[in-house]
């Protein structure tokens, strides 16, 4: 497995991946759009030369953010998803310098919610009626070691 940056050669495989691991799969549009202001919080996994996960972030307010993260459903189990975070998770704390990464997740995915409680993500907060279809969602953080400073967040 190799985990490298995203390109734009990528889209079509990211799509897929996406339409096949959400309800409501995020538009082309935004997903390189977050791309174009955060091109250095985008990433995808490949197996044999081919996309099988991607992770894709953004930085609000100093702080890390999850936008999605996706592995096709024959290569799940398989660690990718965490070599993914972790590729992430270590632009934002070691590079960017953020205090905090958040996310948010469905409260009826508990296979990602359990996930991130692996990684060592934290409830912060219940975000009622976050998704259009009115599903709550729950704000999960991670705090980097030694951080200093509070977690301002302004979206929620």
């Amino acid at each position: 497995m190799i985990i490298r940056k995203f390109t734009s050669k990528d889209i079509s495989a990211v799509e897929e991946i996406e339409k096949e691991a959400f309800r409501t799969p995020y538009p082309t549009n935004l997903l390189l759009g977050i791309w174009a202001m955060y091109p250095n919080c985008f990433y995808v996994a490949e197996v044999n030369g081919k996309v099988v996960g991607y992770i894709l972030g953004s930085m609000d307010w100093g702080n890390g953010h999850i936008v999605s993260l996706a592995v096709k459903k024959e290569y799940r189990g398989q660690g990718i998803g965490t070599a993914l975070l972790k590729t992430l998770e270590d632009y934002y704390f070691n590079e960017a310098n953020c205090n905090y990464v958040v996310l948010e997740v469905r409260v009826s995915n508990t296979v990602a919610r359990k996930f991130y409680y692996k990684m060592r993500y934290k409830d912060r907060k219940l975000l009622p009626k976050y998704y259009e279809d009115g599903e709550d969602a729950i704000l999960m953080i991670k705090k980097r070691p030694n951080a200093k400073g509070p977690l301002i967040i302004t979206l929620w």
